[in-house]
């Protein structure tokens, strides 16, 4: 029984010029496979908190390039220092269990229906932290009128889990933590950094933050595909 050769456009391909689309198929198949953009993280928005190179051990808010203050109190807190640094030795956010100092940035990408977001940091316990319940919140928001401090809806919020060795930065790594809806598309994305504690008083640190998303691939590339595969497939079975 000969081979089935499948036509385009009224065309019979030969079998050459069938492999050569079933591997352009096969390319663009690779190319579709999802993958994760860097929202923040390293220098990109300054998720790595050293942005300011100056050499003053505590520097506020007014200082720290992206980030800002979206507690209670004002632009001149303290935000990052150079003291109990990671494993680069480099500056790093100083958090707080008040509610005077919340990091927040407005990171500047429109959602997507699809997007799936992934989250990742280090952060360690420090002066008066608890360790039976301090945590670091993180949390993904939008508003209503996509300004920073507009009227509030949180898309997720994430705990860091508990801090297992005193005194050591831990890796926080949360995969998945949201996946957008309809509702979502077209606002900004805006990120808050807290801690939650049931006492209060105490400080950690946090650095080298990154926050990443998966967006879904283009339909038309996912039906080409789809429909390559599907010849490829026939084939197999004539």
């Amino acid at each position: 029984m000969p081979s089935f050769v499948p036509s385009v456009c009224g065309r019979t391909m030969n079998l050459s010029s069938f492999k050569l689309l079933a591997l352009i198929a096969l390319s663009i198949a690779m190319s579709s496979v999802a993958s994760a953009d860097i929202i923040i993280g390293g220098s990109t928005l300054n998720g790595n908190f050293n942005a300011d190179t100056s050499t003053d051990d505590s520097r506020p808010f007014t200082e720290t390039p992206f980030w800002e203050n979206i507690g209670t109190g004002t632009q001149d807190q303290e935000a990052t220092r150079t003291t109990l640094p990671n494993t680069d030795g480099s500056r790093n956010a100083v958090l707080s269990h008040d509610e005077a100092k919340v990091f927040g940035m407005n990171t500047g990408y429109s959602i997507l229906e699809g997007d799936v977001f992934d989250i990742g940091y280090d952060w360690r316990d420090a002066f008066n932290w608890n360790d039976a319940t301090d945590q670091v919140q993180v949390s993904l928001f939008v508003t209503a009128d996509d300004t920073i401090g507009g009227t509030r809806t949180n898309l997720v919020q994430v705990l860091s889990g508990l801090s297992t060795t005193n005194n050591t930065y831990e890796t926080v790594d949360q995969n998945g933590v949201y996946t957008a809806v309809a509702g979502d598309s077209a606002k900004i994305l805006f990120v808050g950094i807290d801690t939650i504690s049931d006492d209060g008083g105490g400080f950690g640190r946090l650095d080298d933050f990154t926050l990443e998303v998966t967006p879904i691939p283009e339909p038309s590339s996912v039906a080409f595909v789809g429909l390559m595969f599907g010849l490829v497939a026939l084939r197999r079975r004539k």
